[in-house]
């Protein structure tokens, strides 16, 4: 029974170092997300998700690693996106809906039950319009289907014409008007400075920031 133990034991270590290199070699790539992909594996990864929701699926990169995270943990992995994004994917329990994330909110319950899916979210990924009206809504409208003990992720937090990623390499980004975090100034009642790093709590949760490539806020409530 001990040899079974450490055999099996000794190959989920194996198969999550082997995700682990997948993501990093991801990763090497230089898009507006990639200096991100790590720490979102890492993150989610040790929160054991029953479901996943990723709110814009785009070029598939954040896909790429949420879908790993899921696969580790057997887990459902729900993505939404306006543009057909169906292709990005190819874990077996993914279920892409192409549609607005606000209005599948509200069809949210009904359609996990139908689905044979629990209707409450442990780590939920937004990077959609970047809009500060529409990063209201999303907030307004899934945040009350998160689990007690959750993660939230948000990209492009400090999203700017020219960004930098950590090698010192540049991208091309766009003025979106602090959207993204304005949103969620609201939503908490505070002032951030997303051109820094920091981490602080509020109301429950621990928010942690990274300023550099776009910029990527990791909310965690614990209850």
């Amino acid at each position: 029974m001990l040899k079974g133990s450490w055999e099996l034991r000794d190959t989920a270590r194996g198969a999550l170092e082997k995700t682990l290199a997948a993501v990093r070699r991801r990763a090497s790539r230089r898009t507006d997300i990639c200096d991100h992909l790590e720490t979102l594996f890492v993150e989610c990864l040790a929160l054991r998700p029953a479901l996943i929701v990723e709110l814009g699926s785009g070029d598939g990169e954040s896909t790429f690693v949420l879908e790993r995270v899921a696969k580790l943990w057997d887990a459902p992995l729900v993505s939404v996106d306006i543009e057909d994004r169906a292709e990005v994917g190819s874990y077996f329990r993914r279920r892409f809906v192409r549609m607005d994330d606000i209005a599948f909110a509200a069809q949210f319950p009904a359609w996990c039950a139908a689905q044979g899916l629990p209707a409450a979210i442990d780590i939920l990924f937004v990077d959609t319009s970047h809009l500060y009206e529409h990063t209201g809504a999303e907030i307004a409208s899934w945040f009350p289907y998160l689990s007690p003990r959750c993660k939230v992720v948000f990209h492009d937090t400090n999203l700017q014409e020219v960004f930098t990623r950590k090698d010192g390499s540049v991208g091309r980004g766009w003025d979106n008007e602090r959207g993204v975090i304005r949103a969620i100034e609201d939503w908490f009642g505070v002032s951030f400075d997303e051109t820094k790093d920091f981490v602080m709590e509020k109301n429950g949760w621990l928010i942690r920031h990274w300023r550099h490539c776009n910029g990527l806020m990791i909310m965690d409530r614990y209850f």
